[in-house]
């Protein structure tokens, strides 16, 4: 059976890390990317699953992607993780189309909860 696989666009390293972790312990494939352009890139070469997509990146905002996203593969699934948490994010990543919303600080428990609601 093959892995579902997840990337993950966010400038922080560690963020990366440690999302890569829990993921893998629930058995998915993870590859990172740290700015917007390299994002594109990975998703020109391989099909993911879901994308993990910080907002704030040094070279744009993660909601600019997202058109890109979807007129490559409509069925992907994406989760934003920002620290930018108000009422106006939400009710924007809503109007785009994004599947689930996670505040920054995180734990494992909304980590589940985003797997849980978009099913993959």
């Amino acid at each position: 059976m093959l892995k579902k696989s997840i990337l993950i666009v966010d400038d922080e390293e560690e963020i990366c890390l440690l999302l890569s972790g829990i993921l893998r312990k629930y058995g998915y494939e993870t590859k990172c990317a740290y700015n917007l352009e390299d994002g594109l890139k990975q998703l020109e070469d391989t099909a993911f699953h879901a994308i993990f997509l910080d907002l704030n990146l040094p070279d744009g905002v993660g909601f600019e992607i997202i058109p890109k996203i979807r007129s490559s593969d409509y069925y992907v699934k994406i989760i934003i993780i920002s620290a930018y948490d108000g009422v106006s994010e939400r009710q924007r990543a809503s109007r785009e189309g994004v599947d689930f919303f996670i505040g920054k600080p995180f734990n494992r428990q909304k980590i589940e909860e985003a797997l849980e609601t978009v099913e993959i």
